[in-house]
């Protein structure tokens, strides 16, 4: 009794040894959040807690059941192969203008060590049983008036992150801007994910669009580049364009603050040619006929543009840029990284033809864009508003 008690238990302390080894399953670590979004086409963004293969269902947003029929499945391909990682990023293509769809995340272990792949664990899926789906719209240029909310400089506050989007659900804006410096520096993933993203994806990201202008403290730290990884766009870069209701966005990268030989940089920055990179992009970009056919044209660059001698960043920023935007008939820009509101009136900078509002590390904007005009709300943390400012479209 006591050689068959001593044989069962070592087949069990095999079995435990074996279960420890079998592979978890993946379930979504942080989001989603949508990124890259059109009228057509949007780009739906997650982390998983195990490296594995991810895709994404979806379905119109026509009151049946998520599980009514067969939905339409998306893939990360790349030459071929569907994408095993613990970042996914799923381009959605073919959909409608102004359009709300509904999509659910798909996970699954594999192990690709080998010759052929072997599948490791069960599919794992967001919930769309006990829950609604997770729901976005696609953008629309016919829309007559369309609003955003804009956050920048959060630097990995959580209270403040939460105070600025905890009601995004609630006022239901077009899309949300990221204008730079959420984090203090890209880090690991894990980082990026407790500064902020963790938080987004609780209040607002996996139903609204987001924007992400990427500023000069996401340049910094070991992940900087996992940021096109994290927020991928339309041009491959942090610089692209996009047209929503009556105007057009020029988002718009910076680079550093400082020249490119200072010492926090450890011989590590070439932000001078960049620089000249996205001046050349300008340039193509607002000859456009995309862009020159809208009514509104609105910049976002988290590093403004300043009065006579600033840093080398912004100097440089001023020299390469301004001339361009000011052709382009630009009627605002929105940038951040000051730490203080300001309000630059159109001219006061010695040659800047349009105005440009300066938001704090605290406050969050609020926009309404019409053909005709351009309303701007800051709001500090509790909702009260302090500045208001309405520009006339030229």
């Amino acid at each position: 009794m006591k050689k068959l008690f001593l044989s069962i238990a070592a087949i069990l302390m095999a079995l435990n040894i074996f279960a420890d080894e079998l592979p978890k399953t993946a379930d979504i670590k942080c989001g989603p959040w949508v990124v890259g979004v059109t009228e057509t086409e949007m780009t739906i963004v997650w982390t998983s807690t195990s490296r594995c293969m991810g895709w994404v269902e979806v379905a119109p947003d026509d009151g049946t059941s998520f599980y009514a029929e067969k939905r339409p499945a998306f893939y990360e391909d790349h030459l071929g192969r569907h994408i095993i990682s613990e970042v996914h990023h799923v381009r959605l293509t073919n959909l409608k203008p102004g359009t709300v769809y509904r999509y659910r995340l798909y996970q699954q272990c594999i192990d690709d060590s080998g010759h052929s792949p072997i599948p490791l664990s069960r599919v794992t899926a967001s919930d769309v049983y006990s829950r609604h789906p997770f729901a976005v719209r696609t953008l629309d240029k016919s829309k007559e008036e369309i609003s955003f909310t804009m956050i920048n400089d959060i630097h990995g506050r959580d209270s403040i992150m939460n105070a600025h989007t905890k009601d995004i659900r609630a006022n239901k804006p077009d899309f949300v801007v990221f204008n730079g410096d959420m984090a203090s520096f890209m880090g690991s993933i894990a980082d990026i994910e407790k500064d902020f993203m963790t938080r987004a994806s609780k209040n607002f990201s996996p139903d609204f669009p987001l924007v992400y202008v990427r500023g000069n403290h996401e340049a910094r730290g070991p992940g900087y580049n996992e940021f096109m990884n994290l927020f991928p766009s339309s041009t491959g870069t942090p610089s692209y364009m996009f047209r929503h209701g009556p105007a057009a966005f020029l988002v718009l990268d910076c680079g550093e603050d400082k020249p490119d030989s200072d010492i926090e940089y450890g011989g590590t920055a070439a932000y001078d040619a960049y620089r000249e990179q996205i001046a050349q992009w300008l340039k193509q970009t607002i000859e456009s006929e995309e862009f020159k056919s809208s009514p509104v044209k609105i910049v976002l660059m988290h590093i403004p543009f300043e009065k006579g001698q600033g840093w080398w960043g912004n100097n440089e920023l001023k020299r390469l840029l301004l001339p361009l935007l000011n052709e382009a008939d630009v009627d605002v820009m929105l940038s951040g990284h000051n730490h203080s509101y300001s309000f630059r009136e159109k001219g006061s900078l010695n040659g800047n033809e349009f105005p440009i509002l300066v938001n704090s590390n605290n406050d969050r904007v609020e926009v309404k864009v019409t053909a005709s005009e351009i309303k701007m709300q800051v709001k500090d943390a509790t909702g009260k508003t302090l500045h208001e400012k309405t520009i006339a479209v030229k």
